[in-house]
């Protein structure tokens, strides 16, 4: 995992350099910076395998090939010993030598052959032609700008800003900010002159011209064979998870895993901790078993007491990392900067998490992201089972039943009443043919079924590519790398090959991941059914230890002078949630936070302009 930077033609080298180190964060270890004056070429690295100097970046195959790249190939090893056996040798023991070297043998369709989280940028000097490639889910990011004369690529968008003739927001930025999951899967940014470069793509910047062309879909999954009956299909997702994990674990430093004590993340550490007995490779440190819970004492948001469950029954190290509201308020600024983005949910405390990881020396983790969007564990989403089992009277009962189930008893979590599910599936059922057209989301329903269909708009299309987004950037903050064995490609092949019934069977979201793990975790992990999630209580923050950061912001005159939020109504809503006036869900509140945090990046990136700092 590290940080890359590229241009074309090549450029004044202190400008591209204060421009690489902009992204630091995503590479303390090191810095390296190659050109051979058409290209120039950064890279800041984080270093995980062989962290010796021989794994430093950019590297090269002779003068021909140089490459940066950002990210990991998790079956490197396979790929090396069949290369080996092609006549290929090798000088150190990365996985960019590996992927440069599969470049060399295979072309652009190597890509094909990598199971793991990626961008990439192969500089032909010969032909003097650019390869860019992104992974499979759009885990890694990259961003480029091009203006007819420049094309400028990175990791993230705040080392492209010093490149760009003025920084300002893009025209329909507010469309955007108000649709905050819709616009990641796009090609769209909140700053006007950067795109976003398509996950499962590759491209080839030639002769001033950059073609972009997919290399894969999960259409393309039409003849994965998987089992009919249940209990086997549950021992083949056993199998892949196993799989999963075990290539996840490939690294030189520590390693370590996010754990909440819910279904997704203990299923992670259930499968790392049985791989225990039957380690045989090399690459796996001896330091791997080691956990961390985000934890919110007091509050209804708290799960550590899970996660401690959890870690005790599976004797993994646990760390309680209680998320402290008063040692947050000097770092919103720079979290903002760092994060890029606007979302509705505050990412200190995310932040804090991985910061934790790295002062105690994890710098990888295996988290547990993905089971909800492949497994169906949202509690809007059970709804859309709902037309795959109509008029089946049983089946609707059943599926009404696992979402009633699933909200806790608290005035924070309201579900919806019968009128308000069906006036939901309406409203899901219109987004559909408005985000794809009505051609399109006929396909989708008839490939994949009602919720099939709404966990493809989630995986691929709203949720997840945000999702993967901010993960990102909340590790890649203290300089630690999070893999995720849920995202593994064949099991999100697997998953889309399932039916509703595989999802929601015996009364429970995510069953066959339930079932999969059942025989390695407490039985009140398994059989729990309250759906919390990882947000931190922002209400009891605005109110408590934040109160005079707020109040004093609102009342600044930068926050007066603001263009992008109506001052007026945010300052208001945020004086009635701090005095109590107003009781708001869990939701709500979010909302109020969001428009407050758009004034922050406006703050952050057009006023003060942090991008340009030395």
């Amino acid at each position: 995992m590290c940080g890359i930077l590229g241009a074309i033609p090549a450029i004044e080298s202190k400008k591209f350099e204060h421009s690489l180190n902009l992204i630091t964060h995503r590479g303390p270890d090191s810095s390296g910076i190659w050109s051979d004056g058409q290209i120039c070429m950064g890279h800041r690295r984080l270093s995980i395998l062989d962290v010796s100097s021989n794994g430093d970046q950019p590297m090269h195959i002779g003068d021909r090939y140089h490459i940066i790249f950002n990210g990991e190939v998790y079956n490197f090893l396979e790929l090396k010993n069949e290369l080996i056996k092609k006549g290929y040798s090798f000088t150190n023991e990365t996985d960019t030598e590996v992927i440069l070297s599969c470049y060399v043998e295979w072309g652009d369709s190597c890509v094909k052959r990598f199971n793991g989280m990626w961008s990439i940028a192969i500089w032909d000097s010969s032909e003097q032609k650019l390869f860019l490639s992104r992974d499979r889910l759009g885990k890694k990011p990259l961003y480029y700008i091009y203006n007819g004369e420049q094309f400028i690529f990175g990791s993230e968008q705040k080392s492209l800003l010093p490149f760009l003739p003025s920084v300002a927001i893009r025209d329909n930025f507010k469309d955007l900010v108000e649709n905050s999951y819709a616009y990641e899967s796009t090609d769209q940014c909140l700053f006007k002159g950067i795109t976003r470069f398509p996950a499962a793509s590759n491209g080839i910047f030639y002769k001033g011209k950059l073609k972009i062309e997919s290399y894969w879909s999960i259409f393309d999954n039409r003849s994965l064979d998987i089992p009919t009956q249940y209990d086997e299909q549950v021992e083949y997702l056993r199998f892949l998870l196993m799989d999963a994990t075990k290539i996840r674990m490939r690294s030189d430093v520590p390693l370590g895993t996010g754990l909440s004590g819910g279904v997704d993340s203990s299923a992670v550490a259930a499968t790392l901790s049985q791989i225990k007995n039957k380690l045989n490779n090399s690459r796996i440190p001896k330091s791997y078993q080691n956990s961390f819970c985000a934890s919110f004492p007091n509050t209804v948001m708290d799960e550590n007491y899970l996660a401690a469950n959890v870690a005790n029954h599976l004797g993994i190290n646990h760390n309680q990392v209680i998320i402290d509201p008063h040692k947050m308020i000097n770092e919103l600024e720079r979290s903002c900067f760092i994060i890029e983005d606007i979302h509705e949910v505050n990412p200190l405390p995310h932040i804090m998490l991985y910061k934790s990881m790295r002062e105690k020396g994890v710098i990888v983790t295996l988290d547990g992201h993905g089971g909800d969007e492949l497994f169906c564990g949202y509690e809007s989403s059970v709804l859309n089972a709902l037309p795959d089992v109509f008029p089946n009277y049983k089946n609707i009962s059943h599926v009404l039943n696992v979402y009633k189930d699933l909200h806790p008893k608290n005035e924070h979590f309201r579900g919806l009443n019968s009128i308000q599910s069906f006036s939901y599936l309406a409203k899901s059922e219109a987004r559909m043919v408005k985000k794809f057209g009505l051609s399109k989301a006929i396909e989708i329903r008839r490939r994949f079924g009602s919720l099939g269909g709404h966990l493809y708009e989630l995986t691929f299309q709203s949720v997840m590519p945000t999702l993967l987004r901010n993960y990102d950037r909340y590790s890649m903050a203290s300089g630690v790398e999070i893999r995720m064995p849920l995202l593994d490609y064949r099991i999100v092949e697997f998953a889309f090959a399932l039916n509703w019934k595989s999802k929601l069977n015996g009364g429970f979201t995510k069953s066959i991941l339930r079932d999969a793990v059942a025989q390695w975790l407490p039985e009140n992990v398994i059989r729990r059914k309250e759906k919390i999630g990882f947000a931190p209580p922002i209400q009891d923050w605005m109110r408590g230890p934040m109160k005079e950061y707020f109040l004093d912001e609102i009342n600044s005159q930068v926050f007066i002078e603001s263009n992008l939020i109506d001052t007026r109504k945010v300052k208001i809503e945020i004086e009635n949630l701090i005095s109590g006036k107003v009781n708001l869900t869990l939701y709500e509140a979010e909302q109020v936070w969001k428009s407050f945090y758009i004034y922050l990046w406006e703050k952050v990136f057009i006023k003060n302009k942090y991008w340009a700092r030395k």
